[in-house]
């Protein structure tokens, strides 16, 4: 009643027509953000229905909406799995593009709003859902000022939406043969071995580089089988390892470096042999095995190290 004396005093407008434009007014917004929140919802998208334990898969979490004009999307829950853990699980900020998607009919621009790496190490039927995003839309709202007439504004719409459960399948690793040395890595591995340049002298300390890399989760207690490289014409004194872990566009990509320190104590008979690493490829659907190739080492006579005297 104030409200309506306020404008009826301020504009000298009638009483009954201030009470139409407020409800057109609030009717047009109402009507507005009622059409947006019906057609926006949120949809997971796994790389793979079925997987294999302890196998890596990318989880693309998109906003389809009829509206592009998108102010934000926060996350307000993270998904969870009805039953089970993740054994693996990290948050990728490379996102694919948006697309164009027609369902039912009805043309969707759907937008990448969050996306991660996961694997799970047990068998079984999984539901992923439970995320919930919060989703504010810029439309346009209309609406009859009574000194200037019909104006249109943007307003901010605000909204919760729950994605759409999904659905998989992780399969259980096939047996493996009793003499396979399996590390416990599931993806697609390989080994490269290198001596860094310069002079190897009998009995002194010496550096060769190991690096296991492939597309896949190295886990950071897994080694490669390193030790029968050594023992050759040459002793193993000790190493250092890292570990790094990066998104290469389609799959999360290890690497785990080794430096070995070793004393050559031949110099004609000096051998780093292969080194080995035992992995599942869910592609062949096989055990593998990468291994390096074995190399002669050129190591040199402590003689080198004398320096001349010149009369």
């Amino acid at each position: 009643k104030k409200m309506v004396n306020y404008f009826k005093m301020t504009y000298r407008c009638d009483p009954i027509r201030l009470l139409l434009i407020f409800v057109m007014a609030f009717s047009a917004v109402l009507n507005v953000e009622a059409r947006q929140t019906e057609d926006a919802f949120v949809r997971c998208s796994i790389s793979k229905s079925e997987f294999y334990c302890r196998e890596c898969v990318t989880a693309v979490f998109w906003l389809y909406s009829t509206n592009s004009d998108i102010a934000y999307v926060r996350e307000v829950q993270p998904a969870a799995l009805n039953n089970g853990q993740f054994s693996y699980i990290t948050n990728v900020s490379e996102l694919p593009r948006p697309r164009t998607e027609r369902i039912k009919g009805k043309e969707y621009v759907a937008y990448p709003i969050a996306m991660s790496i996961m694997a799970i190490d047990k068998s079984g039927k999984y539901d992923l859902s439970g995320a919930v995003f919060n989703v504010g839309y810029n439309v346009p709202v209309e609406h009859i000022d009574p000194y200037y007439g019909r104006i249109r504004t943007v307003q901010t719409i605000e909204k919760n939406l729950t994605m759409k459960p999904v659905h998989f399948k992780v399969l259980e690793l096939p047996r493996a043969e009793e003499d396979f040395a399996f590390s416990g890595a599931v993806g697609k591995f390989s080994i490269d071995v290198s001596l860094p340049p310069g002079d190897i002298i009998v009995n002194e300390d010496a550096t060769v580089l190991i690096t296991l890399s492939g597309e896949g989760l190295i886990e950071n207690d897994v080694l490669p089988e390193y030790h029968d490289a050594f023992g050759v014409g040459n002793k193993l004194k000790s190493f250092t390892e890292s570990h790094e872990f990066y998104f290469n566009g389609k799959q999360l990509v290890s690497r785990k470096n080794l430096e070995c320190i070793f004393v050559p104590s031949e110099i004609n008979d000096c051998l780093i042999g292969i080194v080995r690493f035992g992995y599942f490829n869910p592609v062949t659907k096989s055990y593998e095995t990468a291994e390096s190739s074995p190399f002669k080492v050129d190591v040199k006579s402590s003689a080198i190290k004398v320096k001349p005297v010149y009369i």
